[in-house]
């Protein structure tokens, strides 16, 4: 009977390691990506190196469309929550400055306007919203998962099936 809830044991570690790893870069993932959806990303060139919401040409203040292989940009300004005047505030913003390159000091603007339009984004609307334990949470939770794993796995194996005695 020891054996088998040692065992039992074993498998609920491992069960937990095999959920937790993946919980954690999951959470990674998921943070950096909230992190950066109100982040602008500013391109020198016609290329996008960032995975940023937005992302606006140095040269002329154009938004580009850096979307995944397969998808379909729209080439317009489209933040996550923002409404359709907060979208065409920003792109009106960036034209203005943009005519003629934009500069360091024109660019921080820009990020500003988006920073103040940011703040009036309901909770509701932001990425990821929808889902109770998402970020930073998640990838807690699934640290604890492959802590808990190991720690009974390792438990399991040192207080495994008792030693047995030889009859003399």
């Amino acid at each position: 009977m020891r054996l088998i809830l040692m065992l039992l044991a074993v498998l609920a570690g491992m069960a937990l390691v095999v959920v937790g790893v993946p919980s954690v870069l999951v959470g990674i993932a998921e943070q950096r990506h909230i992190d950066r959806a109100y982040v602008v990303g500013f391109v020198p060139g016609s290329g996008c190196g960032d995975a940023h919401a937005l992302h606006l040409s140095v040269r002329d203040g154009e938004p580009l469309d850096c979307v995944s292989a397969g998808l379909f940009g729209s080439g317009k300004v489209r933040l996550p929550g923002f409404t359709d005047a907060q979208n065409d505030q920003v792109d009106t913003l960036a034209e203005q400055l943009g005519s003629n390159g934009l500069s360091a000091a024109e660019q921080r603007a820009i990020q500003n306007q988006v920073d103040k339009l940011t703040a009036t984004v309901p909770p509701s609307e932001r990425p990821y919203h929808d889902q109770v334990v998402r970020g930073t949470g998640r990838a807690w939770l699934g640290a604890g998962m492959v802590i808990a794993g190991i720690l009974g796995c390792v438990a399991a194996l040192v207080l495994g099936p008792p030693k047995q005695r030889r009859a003399t």
